[in-house]
């Protein structure tokens, strides 16, 4: 068999149980395990507990393993080498002490190794599954249709065996969340316990599948409810759904209900939308603060806190934590101008006096003529823009302090050979004001030369019609 190489994590190899054992063979091995574990695999009370152990029980491969593991437990290899040997001295086709030689095998890194003594282990006794699990745990990182196939085989033991189960489980762990997600629908959901339905949940989720990975959850959720895991998903995909008052009681159930939940900073990411987007900023500005402490490498939660801010009406603070987000970035984009233009634009909107109002509009422009100077591609974009702040400032068509603008807007627009339906719109605002400007000034054939590039955008506007019939 070819080296295998791969990465291997101990909770995935050894986090199984040992295959089912008789009660009181598996309460001998928790106890003398103990015993291991917590004297540090030495002094009297492990020596002579081990002998009582080992006299009662030199025949039983299970129960060798079993010591064998506790020794594992405690990192001791040498033990547990030697009562793996001894498990299968005393039962040749008993899966046991192969399967701990190969959880050995594995913990040292030994792909090649661990996966022919799980394959031995599923050829001297065929009726055990976790020769074959472990195989393709082993395995699939190399060849996954292969580990596939060794538990497809699962069936020739039991037909009942939930094979898709842990067909899905093993590409869950290797990240292979669309093969995950498509052999978990295969399975009856009231056949998985806790940990099977959140990889489902999250298999779901990390394809974008809100709707699919709430139905795993939720489901999951009401059959074992303290389970953060699951809490947390039929949270996430609530507010990723926008049913937000619905996503606030699985926040709580998470947050307040769950049985040792670890709290991340996505949790408060996400509870922060979920208050946003019911209405309670001041709540939300205060988990997108805690989201960003717990990890400030994500900048756009700054964001969050802005739009957080704008849309309580705290324009200072707004602008205050937008700043804080563009300082984390090396490269303004043309969004992040907008995003300030936006924020002084909707400061206008609520100022009470024309001066506080002239004093925000001058703030948005100039947002956008730095867009202009940082952006060239945006120049158009940003004289249409301006051109409607300055007809904010003087709403005066014949005064025409909209008029630079759109006439920079429009020669850059005409030079453009392919131009999309948004900006032709433009175009059509930008003539359709220069229009109205001439005529209103007295200067009739430049209103005419204006109306009729307007007519050719819009053949049907009123305005270059009139003006064209001018005689």
């Amino acid at each position: 068999m070819k080296a295998i190489k791969y990465f291997f994590v101990g909770a995935l190899m050894l986090g199984f149980s040992a295959q089912v054992m008789a009660q009181d063979v598996k309460s001998k091995i928790d106890a003398i395990t103990k015993v291991i574990v917590s004297n540090n695999g030495a002094g009297p009370a492990v020596k002579d507990a081990v002998k009582v152990f080992i006299k009662e029980n030199k025949k039983n491969a299970e129960a060798l393993a079993g010591l064998g593991r506790a020794y594992l437990d405690i990192k001791d290899q040498t033990n547990a080498l030697k009562y793996a040997d001894m498990a299968i001295k005393a039962n040749k086709n008993n899966a046991a002490g192969y399967l701990l030689k190969g959880d050995m095998a594995a913990i040292n890194d030994n792909g090649g190794e661990a996966a022919m003594w799980y394959q031995t282990a599923t050829q001297l006794d065929p009726k055990n599954p976790l020769g074959y699990i472990k195989y393709a745990r082993v395995y699939q990182k190399v060849d996954a249709a292969g580990a596939e196939e060794m538990l497809r085989k699962l069936t020739s033991i039991d037909p009942n065996y939930p094979v898709d189960a842990e067909i899905a489980h093993m590409y869950y762990a290797n990240n292979k969340f669309a093969k995950a997600f498509e052999n978990y629908q295969k399975v009856n959901k009231a056949k998985l316990e806790a940990d099977k339905l959140t990889e489902y949940a999250n298999s779901a989720y990390f394809l974008g599948k809100s709707a699919e990975s709430l139905e795993a959850a939720e489901y999951g959720a009401r059959k074992f409810p303290r389970i953060a895991g699951l809490n947390r998903l039929s949270f996430y995909n609530l507010t990723d759904l926008k049913r937000y008052d619905q996503a606030l009681e699985f926040a709580d159930r998470l947050f307040n209900k769950s049985d040792s939940a670890k709290f991340i900073a996505l949790d408060y990411l996400y509870f922060g939308h979920a208050l946003k987007g019911g209405g309670r900023f001041a709540e939300a500005i205060e988990n997108f603060k805690k989201s960003y402490e717990l990890d400030n490498t994500k900048s756009d939660v700054l964001k969050h806190i802005s739009d957080s801010y704008l849309e309580s009406k705290d324009h200072n603070k707004a602008v205050e934590f937008y700043q804080k987000y563009l300082n984390t970035q090396e490269k303004k984009k043309a969004s992040d101008y907008e995003a300030i233009a936006h924020i002084y634009m909707d400061l206008a909107e609520n100022e009470t006096t024309p001066a506080a109002k002239e004093v925000a509009l001058q703030k948005a422009d100039q947002a956008y003529a730095d867009l202009a100077t940082a952006i060239p591609t945006n120049e158009s974009y940003a004289a249409f823009r301006r051109a409607s702040i300055h007809h904010m400032l003087n709403s005066d068509i014949k005064k025409g302090a909209a008029k630079p603008f759109y006439e920079r807007c429009a020669q850059i627009l005409e030079a453009k050979a392919d131009k999309d339906n948004a900006e032709n719109a433009q175009l059509a605002v930008c003539y359709n004001y220069l229009t109205v400007y001439y005529i209103q000034n007295d200067q009739v054939s430049k209103a005419k030369e204006y109306a009729a590039k307007l007519q050719a955008i819009q053949p049907d506007n009123e305005t270059a019609k009139q003006v064209l019939s001018l005689k």
